[in-house]
């Protein structure tokens, strides 16, 4: 039997061409379906590295439904910065790491909370990473000749292929006060759809390779589908996976007094359990969804009374009592969850910037 016709190099090129197609289809429809499936909270923590041990998040375009604010694709600068006011009013930008920088990033870079469909701020023992999803039909090549006319070094690899832009420290702080060491060193993603930044080239290349796909992202580790799944769909959130919510906003931030304090009235509410994660995210109404994650659905049944009880209770190394500027509106187990909803009793109370810094006595370890 004659050997088979060895394919010729159309032949072999028409292959190559449908094989790219296909798999360009595939990464579209993931996408795709992703977006359908998937809130923007829950597409952040799957792009933001594992090892995160706590997440800032807002969803910019929420933001600018909330405020009425349609901006159009090329703001002024002017323009970007009263939006960036009124959300810093409304406390819907207490989450961002770029919002002082709104103004600036758009003029320079062409993406920031004005534009941008949404922002994650990562933070891990190692390094940090910001993850901002610029909107959709974004022309990477524009933003990559951005980069180079503000003078980051061009990476070696083409241009929007998710190699790195260095800037360093003296070019960001000499473009613009307002801009942040996180925006030295910079990774064009069109593929995803995503911007990567960092203060360091090393961490930046880690992080590219998790919102690429090639690593594990915070939503392989057990319990963040959970917390963001509970959450549901919010303006802004702080997400701490693991166990980290008690070096962050427990009680060992405060006074010697005040943890005896905090320690009796823990005892009165019934005790406590350590966390496994923490969470707390504001809706466009204002009120904010809190979900503590327990390592059993017993757990979740025994922390629900006291961890509700303390929502409402003293306020131990801040002032007054939560019930002050809060009510519980709901309070309920959901699996290995506690979900509390307290709703602010002032419209210009500032919700979610309120509660992210401890001591909190609710999220008491």
């Amino acid at each position: 039997m004659p050997d088979a016709p060895r394919p010729g190099r159309r032949t072999l090129l028409v292959g190559v061409l449908v094989l790219a197609l296909v798999a360009g289809a595939v990464v579209v429809g993931t996408l795709a379906w992703q977006r359908a499936h998937r809130t923007s909270l829950e597409q952040a923590l799957a792009v933001v590295p594992a090892s995160s041990v706590r997440v800032a998040f807002t969803d910019w375009s929420g933001v600018r439904r909330t405020l009425g604010a349609d901006l159009g694709d090329t703001p002024s600068r002017d323009a970007v910065e009263a939006f960036a006011a009124k959300a810093y009013d409304a406390d819907l930008s207490a989450a961002s790491s770029v919002d002082e920088a709104a103004g600036a990033l758009q003029q320079l870079y062409g993406f920031g909370p004005a534009t941008a469909r949404w922002e994650a701020y990562a933070q891990s023992r190692d390094g940090a990473v910001m993850v901002l999803a610029p909107p959709d039909g974004t022309d990477y090549d524009v933003l990559a000749d951005n980069l180079r006319s503000a003078g980051y070094d061009a990476p070696a690899k083409r241009r929007t292929d998710g190699g790195v832009w260095v800037g360093g420290i003296d070019l960001v702080s000499r473009l613009d006060p307002t801009l942040t060491p996180e925006l030295q060193y910079v990774a064009l993603l069109p593929g995803q759809g995503l911007v990567v930044t960092s203060d360091t080239e090393e961490y930046l290349a880690s992080s590219v390779a998790v919102a690429s796909g090639d690593a594990d992202g915070l939503t392989a580790k057990a319990g963040v589908d959970d917390l963001a799944g509970r959450l549901g769909t919010v303006d802004n959130a702080l997400v701490w996976p693991g166990d980290f919510a008690c070096e962050d906003l427990a009680m060992s931030q405060a006074d010697d007094d005040d943890q005896a304090q905090a320690d009796d009235l823990v005892r009165q509410a019934g005790g406590v359990t350590p966390l496994a994660g923490f969470a707390m995210g504001m809706t466009a109404d204002r009120t904010l969804h809190v979900v503590s994650h327990f390592e059993s659905s017993d757990q979740a049944r025994a922390n629900l009374r006291p961890r509700a009880r303390l929502a409402v209770g003293e306020a131990v190394g801040r002032s007054g009592r939560f019930s002050d500027d809060f009510d519980l509106t709901r309070s309920t187990a959901v699996g290995s969850d506690v979900l509390l909803d307290l709703a602010p009793k002032r419209d210009d109370a500032f919700v979610l910037s309120a509660l992210y810094d401890g001591p909190v006595l609710f999220a008491t370890c």
